[in-house]
């Protein structure tokens, strides 16, 4: 019997075998899972799950995608040092207006995926108003806002500029309908006539891209993404309503004028108190 011959067997089969059992012990998986199964417009949504790899240096990329197959959004997430990850968005929105099947895809290498899905209802949304107060007349201005809330509303006539001042509470969307007897872009000399132009939007600061949703003879409609932590959202035009109307502009006029007046006849006003 050969014995040397059984020997090299063996020492061949214990070597496959341990091989079996390193490439088992640095195989990358990854799981992912969502806190519920089903939400409606408004919930927030936390997709959460679990890597393992031999060296985590790449990011994990999240997609969501509605039940027709169409991208709704994405975030790319670096996993904790002990593979743990998640990422929490607030449902609703344009890019998330049907109800049903959604899908989420979690992809780690390139190569690594992963996927679940959740139900969604989507429900409309109710417009609010905020009222802008200007020289005496108000304004109402129509808004819906996912992710947050809507604190103030200030037209400028200078930068022919409405700033939207919101409190976020984490990536979210605002809805609003811009009256155009409040602001409006367009191509005519003064800037309130000739065709549309597109607004130009900036989120603290920065220029971003809006979605026009609506245009009628009164009002256009802007959708907005934004992220958390957004304080104010600017939108420029070509004509704004003064803060100061022609009222209250007359009415400043004439007490600046009285000002002059009673200081040249009667010099500097005291304003320290009578003993």
């Amino acid at each position: 019997m050969d014995y040397k011959a059984y020997a090299l067997v063996a020492i061949l089969m214990a070597s496959v075998a341990s091989v079996g059992v390193v490439g088992a012990a640095y195989a990358q998986t990854l799981t992912i899972e969502t806190d519920k199964d089903s939400y409606a417009s408004g919930d927030e949504i936390t997709i959460s799950g679990q890597l393992t790899a031999p060296t985590i240096n790449q990011p994990i990329l999240i997609r969501v995608f509605d039940p027709d197959g169409n991208f709704v959004r994405s975030e790319i997430l670096d996993a904790a040092a002990d593979g743990s990850y998640s990422y929490t968005f607030t449902s609703g929105g344009p890019l998330m207006a049907k109800s049903g099947t959604y899908r989420v895809q979690a992809t780690y290498a390139g190569t690594v995926n992963q996927e679940t899905t959740f139900e969604f209802q989507a429900t409309e949304e109710t417009w609010r108003t905020f009222n802008i107060r200007v020289g005496g007349q108000t304004f109402p201005v129509q808004y819906r806002i996912t992710g947050g809330s809507v604190q103030n509303m200030v037209p400028d006539e200078a930068t022919a500029t409405l700033t939207v001042t919101i409190s976020s509470t984490s990536d979210g969307n605002l809805q609003i309908r811009l009256p155009r007897n409040v602001i409006d872009s367009r191509d005519g000399a003064d800037g309130r006539s000739g065709s549309d132009l597109d607004f130009a939007v900036f989120i603290d600061d920065e220029n971003v891209t809006p979605e026009q949703t609506e245009a009628t003879v009164d009002r256009r409609t802007l959708s907005i993404d934004f992220a958390n932590g957004t304080e104010t959202i600017e939108i420029v035009g070509t004509w704004a309503v003064p803060e100061f109307g022609a009222i209250a502009a007359i009415v400043l006029a004439v007490a600046i004028v009285g000002i002059i007046v009673a200081t040249a006849r009667y010099g500097k006003f005291n304003f320290a108190p009578r003993l």
